[in-house]
């Protein structure tokens, strides 16, 4: 088994209603990575609360409207943060994958930190 099929096989499924309309972008989202946040859900949320220690963030005492806004701060401020969440989603690529991801690298970016945005508001609120 070579490294694609190992990388594909720890993904967990996620069925979506295919649309003859998807474009490529949401196609790619959809098939890679929407799958990968979801096998990484758990070590975003440690990365994201071990950030808060580091910065001696008390988190857990925010209301929910406080840490959706916390979340929307850090992810336009700490550019650092930023780059080592997508390096984790970059990081369970395939080759081919990747070579998708760096003809549209800022766009992909841009939808990886919405929906990392979107599931640790869900999770850690």
């Amino acid at each position: 088994m070579n490294r694609a099929h190992k990388i594909k096989a720890c993904r967990p499924h996620i069925t979506l209603k295919k649309s003859k309309k998807t474009s490529d972008e949401e196609q790619f989202q959809n098939q890679v990575l929407r799958p990968i946040l979801k096998f990484q859900n758990e070590l975003f949320i440690k990365l994201f609360l071990s950030n808060c220690k580091t910065y001696k963030i008390n988190y857990t005492e925010f209301n929910t409207e406080e840490k959706h806004d916390y979340i929307d701060h850090i992810f336009k401020k700490d550019f650092k943060l930023r780059a080592i969440f997508i390096g984790t989603v970059v990081a369970l690529f395939t080759i081919e994958e990747f070579e998708k991801y760096t003809v549209k690298k800022q766009l992909y970016n841009k939808r990886v930190i919405q929906m990392l945005s979107e599931r640790l508001k869900n999770e850690t609120a």
